[in-house]
């Protein structure tokens, strides 16, 4: 009698594998949990020590500074943020304004702002009046600039072909 063996009829299952891929995964899980847990505790005791630090030396340090050194923070406080005050000058939509106003034949040379009063000072040269009286216009006209005043205007002659008209303006801006 001899027998045989179907193999497409019947599933044959390697259990050697699994056990190995399960027991490798139960591996693995145990040591990303250790890890969780000794970092847990690391980190809570880390807060519990700042917790008690800060209650500790919270009120007994500022009992200790004196009068004089509490003004030379201050003061050194209080230029610093003046230093930040005239750093943040917002120029981008100083600059995209500007260049909505500022007609062909108009060259601005310099904008000095002053950020306490919110003036503006532009300086520049224009070929001609006319050029220099439409820039003044559309500033006036300008929902962003307000108080134009023309405080010089001087013409410029560098040849018989070559001439222009200096010019500087003050108005306000609005703040940050």
């Amino acid at each position: 009698m001899r027998f045989d063996i179907n193999l497409a009829t019947r599933y044959y299952i390697n259990t050697r594998q699994i056990n190995l891929a399960v027991a490798a995964a139960v591996i693995l899980l145990g040591v990303a949990l250790a890890w969780n847990i000794i970092t847990f505790t690391t980190v809570s005791s880390e807060i519990g020590q700042l917790v008690a630090d800060a209650a500790g030396k919270g009120s007994g340090e500022l009992k200790n500074v004196s009068p004089q050194e509490y003004q030379a923070l201050l003061g050194k406080i209080s230029a610093a943020n003046a230093i930040i005050a005239r750093k943040s000058y917002n120029w981008l939509g100083l600059l995209g304004q500007l260049e909505g106003v500022v007609p062909d034949g108009v060259s601005i040379s310099s904008l000095t702002p002053d950020t306490k009063g919110n003036a503006l000072e532009i300086s520049g040269v224009a070929l001609n009046f006319k050029g220099l009286r439409t820039f003044v216009e559309q500033l006036e006209g300008s929902r962003f600039f307000t108080d134009v005043f023309l405080v010089s205007q001087s013409e410029n002659k560098v040849s018989d072909t070559q001439k222009g008209i200096n010019f500087s303006i003050t108005c306000k801006v609005p703040g940050k």
